[in-house]
């Protein structure tokens, strides 16, 4: 059995000019070599292979044929790591390689009953470079061709860097070099994957995050691994969406999973290496930067101005929504060719370097940090709620803030706490974020609406009405406020 690990980076089609060129290819140790390759994925007519996250493959290379099994990966941030069978295909199935007796014994019931039939195929031009790196060897292969599923058909432009001996850090620095330059994005979903998506012909639907994966027993060096990785696999998981589909709730949970990114950076600070938060930081805003404006231009259309053109629509109201629409698909484009101009790989590898250094000697227990970083956020919160206590607009979007930022720290380290008493602080803080944010919305919302109404009086109009509208849930949020500060400054300290 073989240990397969590998990064896998879609590349943009407009980059394979500038990727035949660049640089780091010279390093190479000879020139590349040129393979058509056609895969043939099998699979029962319930696709119970699948549901295992099992994949059996033929492929074709020139006149021969190779036999592989693949069994379930841990891939985040494109990185991926599973074990693989790979053997010459003499005309039948052959498990007798694999050591998994259950696995083994599975697959050849399936064989012997003619349970297992082709579901979809790939085929692609593959040119594979080898590198002597770290006293091994380092693979990259660029694939370009399609894949063929249910009658559909999806391309395949990506660049794969395997392991063949050499070290990850040998990886990554060759990944990075390529993601300074080119065009390219960290993609989760192997091939298989994809033909399996493209097959059911399913619409990709939004994924929220789920619990905190933290092992309270870990170091805080392993807590940030897990937090971190869950980060990105939340992210992932809503990319393949806003790439494909033009739903809001994708780039909303993909903002909402690079905030808890850097909420994690900065609660697990003191556990990192000195300063790889603040480089981290970084990459993350060059990021979330189009993210936030095309998630503020959402809100603006869905939650502000459609309940208005719902409830009375007229001319001036549908003028103004035009416009607004037109901003919103300029942001959009932006935000597409952003996921796509290698910020997303550049950032994905910047957490992968990260995420392979060693524990700190000096660093603190998973529970020192976690009281530290939970009384700190806390304390910072009751300061925002005084500050608040003055109604100041800026103020209230301040303490916003704070209580994402407590709210992210207690979800974190929710395997660590009694869990009864911090569900009721997070109702608290949910509650409040829900609250501010609405202020702070329609605050914001003022001035995208002047400036899409310009100088006419109609559209001038129609953004009066909006603010009529919203006008008695903003009071009433507004009149609720010191309340609200009250049960805030209340909140007792998490630990």
């Amino acid at each position: 059995m073989a240990q397969e690990i590998e990064l896998k980076l879609a590349l943009a089609e407009h980059g394979w000019r500038s990727f035949s060129r660049h640089p780091a290819l010279r390093d190479a140790v000879a020139a590349p070599r040129t393979q058509t390759l056609r895969n043939l994925y099998f699979d029962t007519a319930d696709l119970a292979l699948r549901r295992q996250r099992v994949a059996l493959r033929l492929r074709r290379a020139g006149r021969v044929w190779l036999q592989t099994v693949k069994c379930a990966s841990s891939a985040r941030a494109g990185l991926s790591s599973r074990p693989e069978w790979e053997q010459p295909f003499s005309g039948h199935f052959d498990f007798s390689q694999i050591e998994d007796a259950a696995l083994r014994g599975e697959l050849e019931a399936l064989r012997d009953r003619g349970a297992l039939s082709t579901v979809f195929d790939t085929d692609f031009e593959r040119r594979e470079w080898r590198f002597n790196v770290g006293g091994g060897e380092l693979l990259l292969m660029a694939d370009r061709g399609h894949i063929l599923a249910g009658g559909r058909r999806e391309s395949i432009s990506e660049i794969e860097l395997e392991l063949a001996g050499a070290p990850v850090e040998a990886l990554l620095e060759l990944a990075a070099r390529l993601a300074e330059t080119l065009p390219l994005r960290a993609e989760s979903r192997s091939k298989a994957q994809r033909g399996y998506d493209l097959m059911a012909g399913a619409e990709p639907a939004p994924v929220r995050a789920g619990r905190s994966p933290i092992d309270p027993q870990g170091s805080a060096m392993d807590a940030f691994r897990a937090v971190t990785l869950d980060c990105v696999a939340h992210y992932q998981a809503n990319e393949h969406g806003a790439l494909h589909a033009d739903a809001p709730e994708f780039i909303h949970q993909m903002r909402v999973a690079l905030r808890r990114l850097r909420s994690a950076l900065r609660v697990f600070a003191p556990a990192l290496p000195a300063g790889a938060a603040s480089t981290l930081a970084t990459h993350l805003r060059a990021l979330a930067g189009e993210l936030g404006e095309l998630r503020d231009r959402d809100v603006l259309q869905t939650e502000l101005l459609a309940p208005v053109i719902a409830g009375e629509p007229d001319v001036a109201l549908l003028d103004l929504e035009r416009v607004l629409r037109s901003a919103r698909a300029a942001s959009r484009d932006r935000v597409l060719a952003a996921l796509q101009d290698g910020r997303q790989a550049r950032l994905m590898i910047a957490l992968l370097s990260l995420l392979q250094q060693p524990d700190s000697d000096d660093a603190p227990s998973l529970r020192k940090l976690a009281r530290r970083r939970l009384a700190g956020a806390h304390q910072r919160m009751i300061r925002a709620v005084r500050r608040a206590r003055s109604g100041d607009i800026e103020a209230l979007h301040a303490l916003r803030i704070d209580v994402k930022r407590l709210r992210y720290a207690l979800e974190f380290f929710l395997p660590l706490l009694d869990t009864e008493h911090v569900r009721q602080a997070l109702d608290t803080l949910s509650e409040a974020q829900e609250s501010l944010g609405f202020i702070n919305d329609l605050s914001q919302a003022g001035p995208r609406l002047l400036a899409a109404a310009g100088d006419s009086d109609a559209l001038l109009s129609a953004v009066s009405r909006i603010a009529a509208h919203h006008m008695p849930r903003y009071r009433a949020a507004v009149d609720a406020a010191p309340r609200l500060l009250r049960r805030l400054e209340r909140l007792p300290p998490p630990l």
